[in-house]
């Protein structure tokens, strides 16, 4: 006995629409997987206290654009301050750039609110004691000698490393706000690459699902 079967209908619509649907459940799914990583890299930074803007320099992308249909679609999460997350990333040797010295806040500094600025350079100094170049982000140096006058340079361990004192009212002790050293070794704050990992268990674990569904 043969049977034959017929199908009603435009085949070839049914089955573009049957593609589309698998194309637009495939770029929920990386979206949603671009999305965890986007949220977990910002709030790895934001937990290590490195500020609103190099959290907020994770971006996101999904191709192909809105508008056209893939059954391959790509999540990218980059970074518009890459070397800087790449550094916190490796616990990296970061070495002044253009200068001498890195200016990293002392517990005086902390407590006074100098330990944050936007500035970027240290002013220069004439003479035996001169200094001058980049400073780090977190190192307010030009509000210190506003509120406490021109900052003492005072050499340390055969130059190696210097301290900036800020003398106050005569007879009042000095007090050690920034130490000054030519490189320093970051610790380990971001964890890039394990959130890329778990975002990858969750991208399979999404398609995955729509797959048997």
């Amino acid at each position: 006995m043969l049977i034959v079967g017929h199908i009603t209908g435009d085949l070839k619509a049914l089955l573009n629409e049957q593609l589309n649907e698998v194309a637009d459940a495939a770029r929920a799914a990386t979206r949603a997987a671009a999305e965890d990583l986007q949220a977990e890299l910002r709030a790895q930074v934001r937990a290590a206290g490195l500020g609103v803007g190099l959290e907020k320099a994770w971006r996101l992308d999904v191709y192909p654009r809105a508008g056209r249909k893939s059954l391959r679609p790509a999540g990218l999460v980059w970074s518009k301050a890459e070397r800087l997350h790449d550094a916190f990333d490796g616990g990296d040797t970061v070495t002044a750039r253009g200068g001498k010295w890195l200016a990293i806040p002392l517990d005086a500094a902390k407590a006074a609110g100098l330990d944050k600025s936007r500035e970027r350079r240290i002013p220069g100094r004439q003479g035996k004691t001169g200094r001058g170049g980049q400073m780090a982000k977190w190192s307010n140096v030009a509000a210190a000698e506003g509120r406490f006058g021109r900052l003492r340079f005072v050499p340390l361990d055969g130059n190696k490393r210097a301290l900036l004192v800020a003398d106050g009212k005569p007879g009042a002790p000095a007090v050690p706000l920034f130490l000054l050293v030519s490189k320093a070794r970051g610790r380990k704050l971001l964890d890039i690459g394990a959130a890329a990992k778990k975002a990858e268990a969750r991208l399979a674990t999404n398609l995955s699902n729509m797959i048997g569904r």
